[in-house]
């Protein structure tokens, strides 16, 4: 009773909040389970909305991706153009001819949250900060973020830049899976950048207890913007909020759903924790087999998969639990689709009957 109470309050809140104003701004929220991303709660997760600087995640997301690829490295000089030193705060103020190196424009867009820093990773990258912004969306596409268009690096005002609750999950989720030692440069709360300290703009991670990042947004269109992740008992979960009409109301409001999809993880994880090793211990030894069904670069690709043999082939799959795991391949990460529970007969069963369809299938114990 108590629960259901409290998440009547949650959305009563954020409903009566979305017709309060006649801006554009829409209250939204959604909290995903970080390792089986199912989503725990979720409030007009599919709203579009101006992403403001949480847009600056995905400008970190393709920075990440070139230095892996060897386009890039920390020490690399990024020159600064008038355009660039011409953004509006926030902003270091750089100055038109100078440059400045990757591992400081990282973390002047992590903390400092810098649009004219935004811009000069833009223009090194891909020449023009358009052109960067096409790059963003094809990498929003390949993440499966359907609903999300970028025209900047930045966040700054664009009436046609806009994303969702879940689309931000999606690309939160993605970074902290394919980059997880770069993730870590979000938990700092200060860096200096020519002889001036600066400090977090994401006052939350301050105070809440498991939090490590990861970005803050405003623009007075979008409200107060959070993408936020925090982990307790090795549970990691990733909560995001848009519309907030203040920092602190965004803050407490999101605080408020997590603390609740913790606790309601702990309860269950307390409750079935006896049910669930004595069903291991009998099951794991018979059925712990895996037939793999696909190996793929990106993650939606894997999801096709799934969802492809699933629709075709569903006496080889029937009562099996879906999977998409990330493997290691020569340095490269890449994503399986498979299905799990499989007793030894049954996977080779499985795949000898997929492969008559010319599927590709093989067996992992």
């Amino acid at each position: 009773m108590k629960k259901n109470l409290l998440l009547i309050i949650i959305l009563n809140s954020f409903l009566i909040l979305s017709f309060s104003s006649n801006l554009f701004a829409k209250k939204a929220a959604i909290v995903i389970d970080f390792d089986t991303e199912e989503v725990l709660f979720e409030v007009n997760a599919d709203t579009r909305n101006y992403p403001a600087s949480l847009t600056k995640i995905m400008t970190l997301y393709i920075v990440f991706d070139y230095i892996k690829k060897g386009k890039l490295s920390y020490d690399s000089q990024l020159s600064v153009s008038s355009v660039a030193a011409s953004r509006s705060p926030s902003k270091l103020y750089l100055e038109e001819g100078s440059s400045i190196k990757v591992r400081d424009a990282v973390n002047a867009l992590i903390i400092k949250s810098a649009n004219d820093v935004a811009t000069v990773v833009a223009e090194n990258i891909a020449g023009t900060e358009k052109e960067f912004a096409k790059l963003m969306t094809e990498y929003a596409i390949n993440l499966g973020m359907r609903s999300t268009t970028f025209k900047n690096a930045s966040g700054l005002p664009n009436r046609a830049q806009l994303t969702t609750a879940r689309d931000i999950a999606k690309l939160s989720h993605a970074l902290i899976s394919n980059f997880p030692n770069e993730y870590k440069l979000f938990s700092n709360t200060k860096f200096s950048y020519k002889g001036k300290t600066y400090k977090t703009h994401n006052k939350l991670m301050l105070s809440y207890e498991g939090a490590d990042g990861i970005k803050t947004g405003y623009i007075k269109a979008s409200g107060f913007q959070l993408a936020f992740s925090a982990v307790r008992d090795n549970k990691r979960l990733i909560g995001i909020i848009f519309g907030g009409d203040t920092g602190s109301q965004r803050n407490k409001s999101l605080k408020i759903i997590m603390d609740k999809e913790f606790a309601e993880l702990n309860k269950k994880t307390n409750n079935n924790k006896k049910e669930i090793i004595k069903k291991e211990v009998k099951e794991v030894k018979k059925n712990n087999y895996s037939i793999v069904v696909g190996t793929f670069k990106y993650r939606n690709n894997a999801e096709k998969q799934i969802k492809l043999i699933k629709s075709k082939y569903p006496v080889s799959t029937r009562d099996k639990i879906s999977n998409i795991v990330l493997i290691k391949v020569s340095g490269k990460q890449l994503y399986e689709s498979r299905f799990e529970n499989f007793s030894k007969k049954e996977a080779y069963t499985a795949c000898k009957r997929l492969k008559k369809y010319n599927r590709d299938c093989f067996v992992r114990l």
